[in-house]
């Protein structure tokens, strides 16, 4: 039952995945712009300029972390009495309360700028510390959830693999490639987001049909 349940989870986070994407490719908007740096000028223009597809993605990105959460919940009992459960669900929920409070900071940002009142450079950088925060933490609890995985499957190496050795290597270009890189990278973390639910997917759907 927790299986059928992960499975099903796992498509419709898949499904809202697809459509934040869809709608940054149709729009332009982009969330990860505001996750970084820039001047507050730059920074205010950018919020504006993004305004109606922006809000869109947040909207998404509600649906989004909701069903993650949920998902990882469903994952952490599939993989009870396994190393490191409890831990990497616990650093998964915290990650979906850093989401939240940075989709409230980048529309607070954006009614600002709309506003005509300026957005100090603390809170530009603030918005940067929070980002990275969430996604430094995210490493970790997929990490540990790769390492909770019983690899006794190709496919189940093939995933605990991408959770370990390959989202520690993402995380650690991440912080350490050159800014120019960042909407490469940006973008790249999409792919890397549908890619691992596709192989966890994969992985509940052999073992609920075994």
């Amino acid at each position: 039952m927790d299986r059928k349940l992960a499975l099903t989870l796992c498509v419709a986070t898949s499904a809202v995945l697809l459509a934040m994407v869809g709608v940054s490719l149709a729009t332009g908007a982009s969330q990860e712009l505001h996750e970084h740096y820039a001047t507050p000028e730059l920074y205010a223009q950018h919020l504006v300029g993004e305004a109606g597809g922006l809000r869109v993605l947040m909207g998404l990105d509600v649906a989004f972390l909701c069903l993650y959460t949920a998902f990882f919940a469903t994952l952490a009992r599939v993989l009870a009495g396994r190393p490191f459960v409890a831990l990497a669900l616990g650093a998964m929920v915290a990650v979906a309360v850093l989401d939240i409070v940075e989709d409230h900071r980048i529309l607070a940002s954006l009614a600002q700028a709309e506003a005509g009142r300026g957005i100090s450079d603390d809170t530009i950088a603030w918005q940067q510390v929070l980002s990275a925060t969430k996604f430094s933490i995210s490493y970790l609890a997929l990490l540990l959830y790769g390492l909770a995985v019983p690899r006794t499957t190709r496919l189940a190496w093939a995933l605990a693999l991408f959770l370990t050795v390959g989202n520690l290597l993402v995380g650690a270009l991440d912080f350490a490639a050159p800014p120019e890189w960042a909407h490469a990278l940006d973008a790249g973390r999409w792919i890397g987001f549908l890619a691992g639910f596709a192989l966890a997917g994969a992985w509940l759907y052999r073992d609920v049909h075994e």
